[in-house]
């Protein structure tokens, strides 16, 4: 991990702070576009197909996608609610429950967007995670990585 990313965890939440070297607009349209989202979106050894994105960008609207595990094709489908949108400043989603993962609650991801010179500086918090946090955390972090290749080229 770089200088430009801080991780801070209470026990049930992930909380997020990434520089990333392209203008806001261009971050979040990478967070609202099913083409860049399936570049980016997802832990390691974890595709999200294209086909299998589904963004209607409105409060109220859904944000769907399913991820792929690579080795063994175990698939993954994750459903929002879009319940806050402030483009291209906020984006809040309220997750769908999982119970196959053990989450049996929705969890809120709130993403904000922030100018940081010709850069932005993306804050993500997520949770809560009565259980699992860690993994949660770990797929946020490499899934921003490739968010940051993707912006950066």
């Amino acid at each position: 991990m770089d200088d430009t990313t801080r991780v801070a965890t209470a026990d049930q939440q992930v909380l997020i702070t990434r520089i990333f070297d392209a203008p806001r607009e261009q971050v979040f349209k990478a967070w609202t576009d099913p083409d860049q989202v399936a570049a980016w979106y997802g832990p390691e050894h974890f595709d999200t197909p294209r086909e299998r994105i589904h963004i209607d960008l409105r409060v109220g609207g859904r944000y769907e996608l399913t991820m792929v595990q690579r080795d063994n094709g175990a698939e993954f489908p994750i459903g929002y609610e879009i319940v806050e949108l402030v483009e291209p400043e906020l984006i809040v989603l309220r997750s769908d429950p999982m119970p196959q993962m053990g989450m049996h609650e929705p969890t809120i991801t709130r993403v904000e967007f922030n100018d940081h010179g010709a850069k932005t500086r993306m804050t993500l918090s997520d949770g809560p995670y009565p259980a699992g946090r860690d993994h949660a955390e770990a797929g946020w972090t490499a899934a921003f990585d490739n968010l940051a290749a993707l912006v950066a080229g």
